[in-house]
């Protein structure tokens, strides 16, 4: 429904229980016609959000997949790295580039083979979710070093998935052009609204439910399939609207969302989180206390990297 009828504090975005049935069945009948999670992709988000997991376990999923060791090679093989012979070694290319990064470009291979590769439709743009996304696990990895260290792995992999719905919708607009198909269309939002207010405009839905959606379908763990659900809440809602055991994970992804967007002077798609979720982190008040020199560097080598793991 338009916005003036949902709030009289301003625009909010949807919520699930906010979704018409009837748009909820298509958008669910889309959704199960997405691509099943692959057996190797679901055991890697298992083995990256496992603490004692270990490149070798990597490795072996890895070797399963000719175009995941491919991502991985081409990477370390790259200029970014400089080796002064390239290598054909699956270990040793995951021992030079680090666990972590490892991780990041499995995940990006193991989902761009659902997904298909890089591709744009009228401003979407896949390209860019992609290092979005990158960089948000890059922020919410370096915020987690203090905050939840024993778990950089699961919230590398929330950074990493919490905008899939976006994919999802991104398919969606391309299935609508080629069948003729008429976009739901409920109201018109003014050119300066908020990207979710844009995509309920044209799908009567918006991104961080249908990924959740799409999270379930693929029978992922229930604190990831939460944060991709939740993760703009904290520009909206106070905490007592996001499941408690959710809450600080959702604080997070959309804090490191939202510097990542400051950083890279995008368009917001929300504003920023409310100051609870900050003190609730323990972190700086506010985006741009929080963007420091260090920080800022950390965000522009691993966008340089990007370059090099793009088909």
């Amino acid at each position: 429904m338009p916005p003036d009828q949902r709030s009289e504090k301003g625009w909010e975005p949807m919520r699930r229980d906010d979704v018409e049935p009837d748009t909820m069945h298509t958008v669910r009948a889309f959704v199960d016609e997405m691509p099943n999670i692959p057996v190797h992709v679901h055991k890697l988000l298992k083995i990256v959000s496992d603490i004692d997991s270990s490149t070798e376990d990597i490795a072996k999923i890895a070797s399963s997949d000719p175009a995941m060791a491919s991502k991985i090679l081409k990477a370390v093989n790259s200029t970014y790295y400089g080796l002064s012979k390239p290598t054909s070694n699956l270990h040793l290319a995951i021992v030079l580039l680090g666990f972590n990064e490892v991780r990041k470009i499995a995940l990006q291979a193991g989902l761009s083979g659902m997904f298909g590769e890089a591709w744009s439709y009228e401003g979407y743009d896949t390209t860019s979710l992609w290092k979005h996304s990158y960089l948000t696990s890059v922020c919410a990895e370096e915020f987690g070093r203090t905050i939840a260290p024993k778990r950089a792995g699961e919230l590398l992999t929330m950074g990493i998935l919490h905008d899939i719905g976006k994919y999802s919708l991104f398919r969606l607009t391309v299935l609508i052009k080629k069948k003729g198909i008429r976009p739901f269309h409920t109201y018109t939002p003014a050119d300066d609204s908020y990207l979710l207010e844009k995509e309920e405009a044209l799908f009567s839905i918006n991104h961080t439910i249908v990924g959740a959606l799409l999270a379930e379908k693929w029978d992922l763990p229930l604190p990831l399939v939460s944060v991709i659900e939740y993760h703009h809440h904290p520009s909206f809602w106070h905490p007592d609207a996001i499941p408690e055991e959710t809450q600080k994970d959702a604080a997070l992804i959309a804090i490191s969302d939202a510097v990542v967007n400051s950083v890279m002077e995008h368009e917001l798609s929300v504003p920023d989180p409310l100051p609870e979720y900050f003190e609730m982190l323990g972190l700086e008040p506010s985006i741009d206390a929080l963007i420091t020199d260090d920080l800022k560097t950390k965000i522009e080598e691993a966008e340089k990297f990007i370059t090099y793991i793009r088909e």
